[in-house]
């Protein structure tokens, strides 16, 4: 962090200890976890003291899911501080207890819904390139019977030659033999 700081943040998986992404808010001066964990903040403000600020065009926020990914940027004029409003816990001690017994059983219906929604985006993306194809298809259909309906008009500009007909093809084989190089040795 700081003035000359380039805001490269490392997202990483813990339990396979592997790099998930690398991604970057410039001159950002501070990183703040939500309450949850679930999403983190990068900041660029300025100080709230007041005074002259540098970098007062770069003044926003970032936030990132923990994988990562962007989910939403905010820029402003004047911005001097950002905190996480905590979130209130309505459950009581057993139902805590509850959540993190099932909490695997959990996991699972939240891995399937995420499966489902990229299942969804996945086809809603390959939709338009259906319709695409099938517009290229059409399109290439038109063509062929554009083709074949002028066929007559082909022939009888080329006196009678077809030339989509297999049989007025001659085949002619060729050889060619190409001698490389040459030695004569002359023996007494």
């Amino acid at each position: 962090m700081g003035d000359s700081a380039s805001g490269t943040l490392d997202f990483y998986d813990i339990s396979q200890k592997k790099l998930i992404a690398s991604k970057e808010h410039y001159r950002a001066n501070a990183v703040l976890w939500d309450p949850s964990g679930r999403t983190v903040t990068t900041t660029v403000s300025q100080p709230i003291e007041g005074g002259h600020f540098k970098f007062a065009m770069d003044n926003g926020f970032i936030i990132w899911t923990f994988q990562g990914k962007q989910l939403m940027q905010q820029n402003f004029e004047t911005f001097y501080q950002f905190q996480w409003r905590p979130r209130p816990n309505f459950l009581s001690e057993e139902q805590i207890k509850k959540v993190v017994k099932n909490l695997k059983k959990y996991e699972k219906e939240f891995d399937k819904a995420d499966r489902e929604r990229t299942r969804a985006l996945r086809l809603e993306e390959t939709k338009g390139k259906r319709a695409l194809r099938s517009a290229y298809r059409q399109t290439m259909a038109r063509l062929r019977e554009f083709r074949r309906t002028q066929k007559m008009d082909r022939m009888q500009l080329m006196n009678g030659y077809d030339s989509e007909d297999e049989d007025n093809y001659v085949m002619k084989e060729v050889t060619l033999e190409t001698i490389l190089s040459s030695k004569e040795d002359v023996m007494y």
